[in-house]
């Protein structure tokens, strides 16, 4: 943080401030102690009129204002479709914005920006900044590492999302499912996910993609693409299963140059954003990484499938780590340091 007689605050916008990844960002900022003068949390629909609480003080959700001229920042939380509206009004008004709704993700005039990965350059005076979805950010601090040291030849895995993933909405649809099922109750309709998700689990539908892919799936394999390496040949499977919070993937690369498990397992521990998990007990789970701002990798092993294979298991807290992100964006936009 940037000292001086009085720390200089900033006028910052959260919009979507009562979804989830809204909530954890402002609970990372208070963390951080980044210095608001003035918050202006900004919602949607019900949320309008909630209450939430950063560093002490209780702040009023609103509707985002038709001017958002007076902010020195907004970050963005909301769904994709509601976004672009939001970057559009930040454009006008000549207010620094950070998307992390990954509407913008696709802009190649837009910075895709992963701290500890990306130049600071990239976003000084850029009007608006990308992020990666959490588990992108796991993923790309992993493959990033393993590019540097032996090259990639390619990238394939299985992710294990949260009811996390759909925010609020998908943690309360767990929540009841879980309990009526329980309960012997009548369950609850579909409205979040496209299958039951309590005591069950299911590959995600194909999207409106060329190959037939999810969509989060298809954005997974974008963003790495730009992070990592253009031409990177890079696939995975999503796959919706009945836990809260924490994602999970298991991960098998091929590199051009051996890599040993050991040199990997050193290579983790030391690289930006990730730990190498050292118990010799079960786990990592995505429970182990709550609340941690790094992707812990464990059962790191041999692919005998293949030539300077190897195969693992990645686990983070992908809420906390997309919070983290944008924190560090706003940091590094605002000169904050």
């Amino acid at each position: 943080m940037r000292m001086s007689d009085e720390p200089k605050g900033f006028r910052i916008g959260i919009a979507g401030a009562s979804g989830t990844l809204g909530r954890e960002i402002l609970s990372v900022l208070s963390d951080r102690r980044f210095p608001i003068a003035d918050l202006k949390p900004f919602a949607s629909g019900g949320s309008i009129g909630e209450e939430i609480e950063f560093a002490g003080e209780v702040f009023t959700i609103e509707a985002a204002p038709k001017t958002l001229r007076g902010l020195d920042m907004l970050i963005v939380c909301t769904p994709p479709g509601a976004a672009l509206d939001l970057v559009r009004e930040a454009l006008r008004s000549e207010v620094p914005c950070i998307d992390c709704s990954g509407a913008m993700a696709n802009s190649p005039e837009v910075p895709l920006y992963v701290a500890d990965l990306c130049a600071p350059s990239l976003v000084k005076g850029a009007p608006v900044v990308a992020q990666p979805a959490g588990i992108a950010l796991a993923w790309s601090h992993l493959l990033a590492a393993v590019e540097g040291a032996a090259g990639l030849e390619r990238v394939s895995g299985s992710i294990l999302y949260s009811a996390s993933r759909a925010g609020r909405a998908g943690i309360e649809s767990l929540s009841a499912e879980t309990l009526g099922l329980l309960n012997q109750q009548e369950m609850p309709p579909l409205s979040v996910f496209p299958g039951q998700v309590a005591f069950d689990c299911f590959a995600l539908p194909a999207g409106a993609t060329p190959d037939g892919s999810a969509q989060v799936e298809a954005d997974l394999a974008r963003d790495i693409r730009r992070l990592v390496g253009a031409n990177l040949p890079i696939s995975a499977t999503a796959i919706q299963v009945p836990t809260f919070a924490g994602d999970g993937s298991a991960i098998a690369v091929t590199t051009k140059q051996p890599l040993s498990v050991e040199h990997a397992l050193d290579l983790f521990q030391k690289a930006p954003g990730l730990e190498a998990w050292s118990s010799d007990e079960v786990g990592p789970s995505t429970r182990d990484t709550a609340g941690r701002d790094v992707a812990v990798v464990g059962r790191v092993r041999a692919d005998a499938s293949v030539e300077n294979g190897l195969l693992l298991w990645l686990a983070a807290d992908t809420l906390r780590l997309a919070a983290v992100n944008a924190a560090k964006i706003a940091e590094t936009r605002l000169d904050v340091g």
